[in-house]
């Protein structure tokens, strides 16, 4: 952050001021010298504080960004291919999570002669596993390749979300994270700027050479392509939406399959959710041990549509249909009360949309639509949901230990997501405690199949 220097405004010399009787007493500045000693003291002391004010501010962003870049790390790989008995190192992105499976991106150059190439994960990175290819752009020396593993997979994993729709010009600053063989170290995260564009490559500057191929290219943490070529001073890479059409050629299905099961949760599983997830949760809450604020990367691809007259929004990244609205009014939630099941019964009875599989969402589905900006009449959810349902409950439970009233306090507390705020919350709702909120119904697409 630049400071700009303050100025110092000399006071102008004055005639002789006149006391009472037209005595004279000395000039302006000799008469304002003690004041221009108090205003020169209150201005180093606003000097201070301004730039106390900076280094915190800067040092604030530089632990943000450096955060968030740790956590882009657990959705890059490390690559090893063995061509002729040569091994050759690359790097790859992860574009999909499922059960039992993770599926990566790379450059089809880092992996072509090889049909089980190893990969191995920023959470156990001394451990490599065996992969196997699902398709390649063979023969191509800018082409992509996917990859799926299937074994020994890792408790903690980032999906990257390709970022389609990013508007790009030269100049603008980018980041890489890969395995450059002259960098000595692992995920090494390397800074250039974009170039332009060569044909449809994307074309960037900065210290990049093979062990980039196959990485991600971000722009404020999302990416924006992946590494294909180095030929320094300039490196190449295939825009996200070239690698998404790719990708989909290959049937790999974007986006996060998100828990669908009801679940007792913890505080810690909350702040691990909104972090591994990239979701987005604009209120800090840290001080009350609730989530903090987080700037996530999560990108939702919403369609808005009206099946059978029922208006719904349907979220093609995590294969997920939303009510558009919800329940009219708000609904109690409770250890004793059935409002919230009867609801989604209701639904399922008349069919609404032609459906009957409607649920309650867990946090996970419901924190997903959490947005950085509250853009939708001042929800921080995206503007085609209504507006009317701006706090809406989860079929989640959430346990923690509270000293209260001289006990601890377990739980059950029902969790709820605050559109209004932009926050996770919960509550607690036992001893008949109980608290209203929306519902807004959720059903998985995957079942339509």
């Amino acid at each position: 952050m630049l400071l700009r220097p303050l100025m110092t405004v000399p006071l102008p010399q004055s005639s002789p001021l006149q006391g009472r009787g037209g005595q004279k007493i000395g000039h302006a500045k000799e008469t304002c010298s003690c004041m221009n000693f108090m205003t020169s003291h209150k201005t180093k002391i606003i000097v201070l504080m301004v730039l106390c004010l900076s280094a915190i501010l800067v040092g604030n962003s530089v632990s943000s960004y450096a955060h968030d870049i740790e956590g882009l790390k657990h959705g890059v790989v490390k690559i090893t291919a063995h061509v002729h008995g040569q091994p050759k190192v690359g790097t790859g992105i992860v574009v999909r999570e499922e059960s039992g499976a993770i599926f990566i991106a790379t450059a089809s150059h880092v992996i072509e002669g090889d049909p089980r190439p190893f990969v191995q994960f920023f959470s156990q990175p001394t451990r490599p596993v065996p992969s196997v290819i699902v398709g390649m752009e063979g023969g191509n020396p800018r082409g992509l390749a996917l990859l799926v593993v299937r074994e020994d997979l890792p408790d903690t994993i980032r999906v990257l979300s390709l970022n389609t729709r990013a508007i790009l010009g030269s100049g603008e600053s980018v980041s890489v994270i890969g395995f450059p063989r002259h960098a000595g170290a692992p995920w090494a995260v390397t800074q250039g700027e974009l170039v332009g564009r060569k044909g449809r490559d994307l074309v960037f500057s900065g210290a990049i050479d093979e062990g980039n191929s196959g990485g991600p290219v971000l722009k404020d943490h999302q990416v924006i392509g992946i590494v294909t070529e180095s030929s320094p001073p300039f490196a190449y890479a295939a825009p996200a939406v070239l690698a998404h059409y790719d990708l989909e050629s290959w049937s790999i299905q974007f986006g996060v399959r998100l828990r669908a099961e009801p679940a007792t949760i913890s505080m810690v599983y909350l702040n691990d959710m909104i972090q591994q997830k990239g979701f987005h949760h604009p209120f800090d809450g840290s001080e009350e041990g609730a989530p903090g604020g987080w700037m996530g990367t999560f990108l939702h691809t919403y369609e808005a549509r009206t099946v059978n007259d029922f208006p719904v929004v349907i979220d093609h990244a995590t294969e997920l249909m939303w009510q558009r609205g919800g329940s009219d009014e708000p609904i109690v939630f409770g250890p004793e009360e059935h409002g919230p099941a009867d609801y989604v019964q209701q639904l399922n009875q008349g069919k609404v949309g032609g459906f009957s599989d409607w649920r309650l969402p867990t946090v996970e589905e419901l924190g997903s639509l959490l947005e950085p900006i509250g853009k939708n009449k001042g929800l921080f959810i995206d503007r085609l949901f209504d507006s009317a349902q701006w706090e809406c409950g989860t079929a989640d439970r959430l346990i923690k230990q509270v000293y209260s009233s001289n006990a601890f306090v377990v739980g059950p507390w029902e969790v709820f997501v605050d559109f209004d705020s932009g926050r996770i919350h919960h509550r607690q709702m036992g001893e008949g405690g109980t608290h209203k909120a929306f519902i807004r119904a959720v059903r998985t697409m995957a079942s339509e199949k």
